[in-house]
């Protein structure tokens, strides 16, 4: 049986404190990622992922911008702070590329 993570957007949002629901070290942040940043670093790492764009962070309730829920199959079990690990690194990775 697969193992589900919701991963949301605050996690590796530099602009949030930390009590507001930053994850991931400031350093390992970006400001203002989207949920497609979150897939297209999911599709880098060649992990699985479902969308849903309808629900709302609970800190962050009146900014909606969804969530994505990783599937982590058992020859991959990592935790999840390792799997937020992985992901805000090839965030920064993808961003500082684009520029």
């Amino acid at each position: 049986m697969p193992e589900e993570l919701i991963i949301w957007p605050e996690y590796f949002d530099s602009t949030l404190p930390r009590r507001l629901g930053r994850r991931v070290p400031k350093h390992q942040a970006i400001p203002h990622p989207t949920i497609k940043d979150l897939i297209d670093v999911c599709r880098e790492l060649n992990l699985e992922c479902e969308v849903y764009k309808d629900k709302k962070y609970p800190r962050m309730w009146h900014s909606s911008k969804g969530c994505i829920k990783v599937l982590l199959r058992e020859n991959r079990m990592l935790s999840k702070n390792e799997v937020l690990r992985l992901i805000a690194g090839k965030l920064v990775e993808l961003k500082s590329a684009s520029r």
